[in-house]
């Protein structure tokens, strides 16, 4: 599973499955360019853990995936930082907002599509030229098992993530021939900062603490009992980025304790 010598683009990599990413990305050889919405002030803890274990280089470009201005600023800055190119690119940054679709304000929606959806697509095309080049090339959409199933009250996440997956199908038939993959993972209930808000709300309607609030929302969803860690994510994309994995494209991968076989 080397990825020694290859550079690495991970959105949303200071938390989470992104964070977790990185630490392994890095610590297996690859040089790993780390973003996140946070300063560099804010990020430094985040960023001396991935470094704690790097064997490759580890860089920091802070960016707002809301504002496209900023998405093609990353561009450049990764340019600059890895100007033979980004040879994985992990899309793994996400936003969430609960609420009905007739309450959903347009702002929220306008948000989740860009960050959600618009960016990998922006960031795909910029870094298949510089794959094509090189005859090689991963890239990885963390989209979600809801993807394949839906929930209530999350039309944009729902929405976006089904869109990842098309995406996904899309770029990996575009760039089939040039040696490079492309593919979605669709994790249910993930332990993450995402999720936060959801057990919070969780707690508030059933007067439960935040952890019988976990408890009920993950393991009580699926029939493992169990809810991902983000380091079982970052080992799929790890493998997903290997040798092993060449002929794999074009695929959608639930982790989900079994939800979508019900």
């Amino acid at each position: 599973m080397s990825v020694a010598g290859k550079t690495a683009l991970i959105t949303g990599s200071t938390s989470g499955i992104g964070r977790s990413t990185a630490k392994l990305l890095a610590a297996k050889g690859c040089s790993v360019l780390v973003t996140g919405s946070r300063s560099p002030d804010d990020a430094h803890e985040a960023l001396k853990d991935i470094q704690s274990t790097a064997v490759g280089k580890v860089q920091y470009v802070q960016s707002d995936l809301r504002d496209v201005t900023q998405v093609l600023e990353l561009c450049r800055q990764a340019d600059q930082l890895f100007p033979e190119g980004i040879d994985i690119l992990v899309n793994n940054a996400g936003i969430q907002h609960v609420a009905p679709v007739d309450e959903m304000p347009l702002e929220k929606w306008n948000d989740l599509i860009q960050v959600n959806l618009t960016t990998p697509f922006i960031l795909s095309k910029h870094v298949v030229p510089a794959m094509k080049m090189k005859g090689w090339g991963r890239i990885v959409n963390v989209s979600s098992v809801q993807a394949i199933m839906a929930h209530y009250n999350k039309a944009p996440y729902i929405s976006s993530k089904t869109g990842l997956v098309g995406l996904t199908r899309a770029v990996a038939m575009d760039t089939a021939a040039f040696g490079i993959t492309c593919n979605a993972l669709c994790p249910a209930w993930t332990d993450t900062p995402l999720v936060a808000p959801q057990v919070k709300l969780h707690a508030d309607k059933t007067n439960m603490s935040i952890e019988e609030a976990k408890k009920d929302l993950f393991t009580n969803a699926t029939p493992t009992r169990k809810i991902n860690d983000p380091s079982q994510i970052a080992g799929m994309i790890l493998f997903l980025c290997s040798p092993d994995a060449d002929n794999m494209t074009g695929t959608s991968i639930p982790m989900d304790g079994g939800m979508t076989v019900q």
